[in-house]
């Protein structure tokens, strides 16, 4: 018996598997990305852990906060401790199940008046119990290779909710950064244009001037005054998001007054190859395909006979004295072959069902490679574009300063009409919000490169970060209005 256990046991683990074998879906891998921005790509920004990348110590306090705190981040942690429980579910079949069954009765077990003399009796028993599937085809072992596949894609999921996490709060920082340049722009034109409307009333109520001065500068006032509430609007916004990535109550968020974030001029991209390495949303979809093989496995073989081992050893007897006995000792050893012969086309649709879902995972796979160059390339190309277009807008903001000084000095000394002032200063305001956001949308597209090459998802903190956000976030300084003569400089 002890040799006929040892031939089973070894066949049971040295059986084939049935099923395909797993390999990487074939896709179109570039030689190089389309937007390069360095000539040197054996390295990548992607390799940089995020508080390299982010150095604004007070931003690197709220990406911690948020590592610590997001609940996005703990519903994707408790997914992987739930994965990774199911794959232990899974690899117990490989063992025998063994269990321990007691039974005891005692009474009367017919009337007399059939069995004449018949007395109480009772019946004992303490038995223990093993049942093992041979694992021939490979069934549990397929079962068990989708489960941990389905466990790295759990983790993938993970690593890619701590990418997003840092990104969003990366983004979310610098466009409420961006709208504190907006509202100080817009405090310091209206102070400006206030000064501007004082200073045309005083020369209306005085016969200098007229109402069409006097109503052209309050209607000019109007605009930029409306500006400031709108602005404030979109900070408190930008602060309620931000606070819901942190895991906290809508409120106030400290930051730097200016971005502190420099766009390098060249930021090299790696090799595309590695993309497929390093993108935790690649990653995770690979792994779904990696299970979806191993339950065509599973599909073929649930066709199959199977071969399963049982056995029984225990002690039985009329009384507990006469069951805790050697003459009480009783035991089977058998095995059992169940092979499937009509099912209605059930497993064989099974079968087929789980071919479909393999090409669906593959095609899956294949697109997420595709969305994968995309992003990057559209990321790579902002950066580098919009570094040009801001170049453009300091030109213009530099034009514009140069030009409403012109115009100002050119209505003081009667060459012409207050109309040009307002136009310049109209162009001034404009072109000051248009360089903000253009360097907003340069860091928002940096964040973005940085995700679409898979960075980001690192959680080493190093030693040295700031953790502690200093008290230097609040919004621009008020501007108070004033109304030098003859009229209002601007700064």
């Amino acid at each position: 018996m002890t040799r006929s256990l040892a031939a089973l046991s070894l066949l049971a683990f040295s059986a084939c598997a049935v099923g395909p074998k797993y390999q990487r879906p074939e896709t179109d891998v570039p030689t190089a990305f389309r937007y390069t921005l360095g000539a040197d790509e054996a390295g990548s920004i992607a390799d940089l852990g995020w508080w390299e990348m982010y150095r604004d110590p007070i931003l690197q306090g709220l990406i911690e906060e948020a590592l610590r705190n997001n609940q996005d981040l703990r519903y994707a942690a408790a997914r992987v401790t739930e994965a990774r429980a199911l794959v232990g579910v899974s690899a117990a079949d490989f063992y025998p199940q063994i269990g321990l069954a007691g039974s005891g009765s005692y009474g009367q077990q017919s009337a007399k008046n059939y069995v004449p003399g018949q007395g109480p009796s009772g019946a004992f028993a303490l038995n223990v119990g093993l049942s093992w599937e041979l694992d021939i085809w490979g069934r549990v072992r397929n079962a068990t290779d989708a489960a941990r596949a389905e466990l790295m894609g759990t983790e993938e999921f993970r690593r890619g909710t701590v990418l997003s996490l840092v990104a969003d709060v990366a983004q979310a920082y610098a466009e409420l950064m961006e709208l504190d340049v907006e509202l100080e722009v817009a405090r310091r034109n209206t102070a400006t244009r206030q000064g501007t409307l004082d200073l045309f009333t005083k020369r209306s109520l005085g016969g200098v001037g007229n109402d069409l001065e006097v109503n052209q500068a309050r209607a000019d006032l109007a605009v930029t005054a409306a500006a400031i509430p709108s602005t404030e609007r979109y900070i408190a916004l930008k602060e309620s998001q931000l606070a819901v990535l942190l895991a906290r109550p809508p409120g106030p968020i400290l930051r730097a007054k200016a971005p502190e974030q420099q766009i390098a001029p060249k930021l090299p991209m790696g090799v595309p190859a590695t993309l497929l390495e390093r993108r935790p949303d690649i990653r995770r979809t690979e792994d779904a395909v990696m299970a979806a093989t191993s339950n065509v496995g599973v599909a073929i073989a649930n066709r199959l006979p199977k071969l399963s081992l049982d056995g029984v050893i225990g002690l039985a007897g009329p009384s507990l004295a006469t069951t805790f006995n050697p003459t009480g000792l009783l035991w089977n050893v058998g095995a059992g072959l169940v092979a499937p012969i009509f099912e209605g086309g059930r497993l064989a649709s099974q079968e087929e069902a789980s071919w479909a879902v393999l090409e669906q995972k593959v095609a899956l796979y294949r697109q997420q490679v595709i969305t994968a160059w995309r992003e990057v390339n559209d990321a790579a190309i902002s950066v580098r574009k919009l570094g040009e277009v801001a170049v453009q807008a300091d030109i213009q903001v530099t034009a514009a300063k140069t030009a409403e000084r012109l115009a100002r000095l050119r209505y003081e000394g009667g060459v012409s009409s207050y109309i040009d002032v307002l136009d310049a200063q109209r162009s001034l305001f404009s072109s000051e919000l248009t360089l903000a956001q253009t360097n907003r949308d340069q860091l928002v597209a940096l964040v973005q490169l940085y995700k679409a090459l898979g960075g980001g998802w690192q959680e080493k903190v190093p030693a040295d970060a700031t953790t502690q956000p200093v008290p230097a976030g609040t919004p621009g300084p008020t501007i108070p209005p004033t109304a030098p003569a003859p009229l209002p400089q601007s700064k």
